[in-house]
């Protein structure tokens, strides 16, 4: 616990590293009209808030700079959050519209993230195992061209275009759709596809080539489905070039490259689906050497209590906290309902 003193210049310090970035020394403190206090007694003040660990002298005489510590005492106790505008959130629903499928979603959700927080914004895509197929139609293009049309979870469709050896009828295809529909659909994918493929000797018994080449295009579409080809989008990478204590070459190389393996901040993403809420890491709270001097700031997204992923920005420890968790939490909110309706 700190006392008032001790409290009025440690948010002091952290309100001027976190404008400017640089180490703050007890000169630059006693300049402050609120504080009212000598810099010798600063001095001793801030001694006493380095032996607590909560701030370091990165060089002698240099002043001092917010350790993990005391960003996580900042963070959990000190901030007063920004309100979101109206405007701003008008703006985040425009972007964000009811029209787009749910991967478009998602990416633009992601890009405007990173665009009104001025970070590197993490969208962890749902699993697709979970998703349920909810439709499935068959919309003939020409005499032999068809668009298979697959519906999951409402807002997931994916079409795709089939070339057929023969003509195939409206009525034919009714009836291949009739059949899907009424076996696989409400199932989540993973089981409709592990069905489809169990029946499949059936189908080829009881069914003609065409609508076995039909069905067969179906599944092919189920299992690109399942395919997690990207497991979270990243956006606004290059916005981390704009803080100096960031501007290490092989720092940010490190981040990059653990951005394209995808392990640990997938176990970061994974570690945040299991909370409800903001949550906030600071350096080596994320669980890796690589964010050292980095923060992460994540919450779920999710339609009917059911958590479809996780969405939120990475950038510098000395991020303004107070104006990113309410674009991350508001983000989320918005993204949730959209994908609800």
């Amino acid at each position: 616990m700190l006392n008032d003193r001790s409290q009025l210049l440690f948010k002091n310090l952290m309100g001027l590293y976190l404008n400017e970035g640089k180490p703050v020394g007890s000169t630059t403190l006693a300049k402050l009209p609120e504080i009212g206090l000598s810099s010798a007694t600063i001095r001793n003040v801030l001694a006493d808030l380095e032996s607590m660990g909560l701030i370091a002298s990165p060089h002698t005489s240099a002043g001092r700079v917010p350790t993990e510590k005391g960003y996580r005492l900042f963070v959990d106790a000190m901030l007063t959050y920004q309100p979101i505008s109206k405007q701003t959130i008008a703006n985040i629903q425009q972007q964000l519209s009811p029209n787009l499928n749910q991967d478009e979603l998602l990416s633009h959700a992601s890009k405007v993230l990173s665009g009104m927080t001025g970070l590197t914004s993490m969208v962890l895509m749902p699993n697709k195992e979970r998703e349920r197929l909810k439709h499935i139609d068959f919309i003939p293009l020409a005499e032999k061209r068809l668009l298979v049309v697959l519906v999951f979870n409402d807002q997931d469709v994916q079409n795709r275009i089939i070339e057929l050896d023969t003509p195939v009828s409206s009525g034919e295809l009714q009836q291949i759709a009739n059949y899907l529909n009424k076996e696989f659909v409400g199932k989540p994918l993973a089981e409709a596809k592990r069905q489809l493929v169990e029946r499949m000797q059936f189908i080829r018994q009881s069914m003609n080539e065409l609508m076995l080449s039909v069905i067969e295009a179906t599944d092919s579409v189920l299992g690109e489905q399942l395919e997690q080809k990207i497991p979270y989008l990243i956006s606004g990478k290059t916005n981390l070039l704009n803080f100096q204590e960031l501007a290490n070459g092989d720092k940010l190389r490190a981040l990059y490259q653990a951005f394209e393996q995808h392990s640990d901040v997938l176990k970061l993403l994974d570690k945040s689906m299991q909370a409800r809420g903001v949550q906030i890491f600071i350096g080596g709270e994320c669980g890796s050497e690589l964010y050292q001097d980095f923060s992460v700031v994540t919450t779920p997204y999710e339609v009917d209590g059911d958590v479809l992923g996780v969405l939120g920005v990475i950038g510098p420890s000395r991020m303004h906290y107070e104006r990113v968790v309410p674009k991350v939490d508001v983000t989320a909110k918005i993204l949730s309902s959209i994908l609800k309706k």
